[in-house]
């Protein structure tokens, strides 16, 4: 399966977070071709140093976490081939252009995007799905 994954459903995964752990894991084990805008990369270390701030995770346990996020596999593609597309959607849908590059390239690619966002999930239902509901297909 080929799809776009938010950076939501990669924390998750790492961070071991309860709720939503198992339906992340699940998916990134039966994806095969995972793509994203190179900003999850960023919004990614953002994550984890948060985690280190607030004591969560330690420095080390970091590092670790954000090399198994490299051993994902997941392609990353430049924001800038994005951002003209996710500019206009984010005006029409008032959902941050952060979130909306992720769409933009979903569209583009013509495959889902799998995200756990509720405002993503609520503007985009043709194109965003919850994990979950991409392994019931």
């Amino acid at each position: 399966m080929k799809a776009v994954v938010d950076t939501n459903v990669v924390a998750y995964l790492l961070l071991g977070t309860e709720r939503f752990v198992e339906e992340a894991r699940s998916f990134m084990a039966s994806i095969d071709d995972a793509w994203a805008p190179a900003l999850w990369e960023a919004e990614l270390a953002n994550t984890i140093w948060m985690a280190v701030r607030h004591k969560v995770l330690t420095l080390d346990d970091a590092a670790r976490r954000l090399t198994l996020a490299d051993g994902l596999g997941i392609h990353s593609v430049a924001s800038r081939t994005l951002w003209q597309g996710a500019l206009v959607r984010a005006r029409d849908s008032n959902v941050a252009v952060y979130d909306t590059l992720f769409v933009e390239l979903a569209v583009r690619e013509r495959v889902p995007l799998a995200t756990f966002d509720g405002a993503v999930l609520k503007a985009f239902p043709d194109i965003a799905v919850r994990p979950g509901s991409l392994l019931a297909k």
